[in-house]
């Protein structure tokens, strides 16, 4: 019997890749060889429900492909849990939308979703801080809870602070911003890169000098936007440009070869389980999921 069924929301790829890397690295392991069907009431549900929603032919093939499918299911022991990428601040309505669904979970109706009655389930939500910092993160995801449950919890998700669950309902919910270490700004690529540089500073090292080509080739040479302070390039040709999300790719590409910076997170050996389990900021996220798992 299933005791707790966790439902993690990410921003994009590399943030769940980098939450399922940390479970695995806990002992987690994925559950994506069965049938939908074979999963655990009411996670079978809610993925058919959430597949079913919506006619296919009139939907574009980028929401197919991510209509409300995790990226990853895990298991252990007694509990599941399921990481989603759901997107940014423009996919507020997809979260919305989403959190009703899992809610209904607990509504005792004979027609509806329904959780198994031992079963505690639970909402985490994973966001960059970015520019914007950690207590405005915490606000968007406020506002989100407001829209996704009944008004009168609206006091009680007030109280909500980063890194700490909170029951609305008969749900838990949390978030954890990401930023990097001793500020209040950031994004993931703050803490992962940090990491998977230990031990490797001489692939970096070379991977920066190759990223530095942009200066001198004719491909690109004058064709770079830079940002307010003629520092930090924001587009090359007209393309967003992410020098980090840049360098993961980068040296990943040693082992991974032809891969996306997602494989290169979840399976590459940049990061290892000793490190993972050694690292504070790896610390902190598996201890904020064990909250709910307790």
């Amino acid at each position: 019997m299933v005791k707790n069924i966790v439902f993690i929301l990410t921003e994009g790829d590399h943030d769940s890749a980098f939450i399922y890397r940390i479970l695995k690295a806990n002992g987690m392991t994925t559950l994506h060889k069965i049938a939908i069907k074979e999963y655990p009431s009411p996670l079978n549900e809610l993925i058919k429900s959430g597949i079913s929603s919506v006619p296919i032919e009139e939907l574009n093939m980028e929401v197919a492909r991510s209509k409300f499918l995790p990226s990853y299911v895990m298991q252990n022991s007694d509990d599941i849990v399921s990481i989603y990428r759901v997107g940014g601040d423009s996919k507020e309505d997809v979260r919305v939308d989403f959190i009703k669904k899992i809610n209904a979970l607990n509504i005792s109706d004979p027609d509806a979703i329904n959780a198994l009655i031992d079963a505690k389930v639970s909402v985490l939500f994973f966001f960059d801080a970015d520019d914007k910092g950690i207590e405005s993160r915490i606000s968007q995801i406020k506002k989100e809870l407001k829209l996704s449950f009944p008004e009168s919890e609206a006091e009680n998700i007030d109280k909500l602070v980063n890194k700490e669950i909170l029951l609305i309902e008969d749900v838990n919910v949390g978030g954890f911003i990401f930023s990097e270490l001793g500020k209040d700004t950031g994004l993931l690529e703050d803490i992962l890169i940090p990491l998977m540089k230990q031990g490797n500073e001489d692939i970096f090292i070379e991977a920066e000098k190759f990223l530095d080509i942009h200066e001198s080739t004719a491909l690109f040479k004058g064709k770079i936007i830079y940002d307010e302070t003629k520092t930090i390039k924001k587009k090359v040709n007209g393309e967003k440009y992410a020098y980090k999300k840049s360098l993961v790719g980068t040296i990943g590409q040693l082992q991974m070869s032809g891969k996306s910076n997602t494989v290169c997170i979840s399976d590459a050996d940049y990061l290892t389980d000793e490190k993972i389990k050694a690292d504070a900021t790896c610390i902190d996220i598996y201890s904020f999921i064990q909250q709910v798992l307790t």
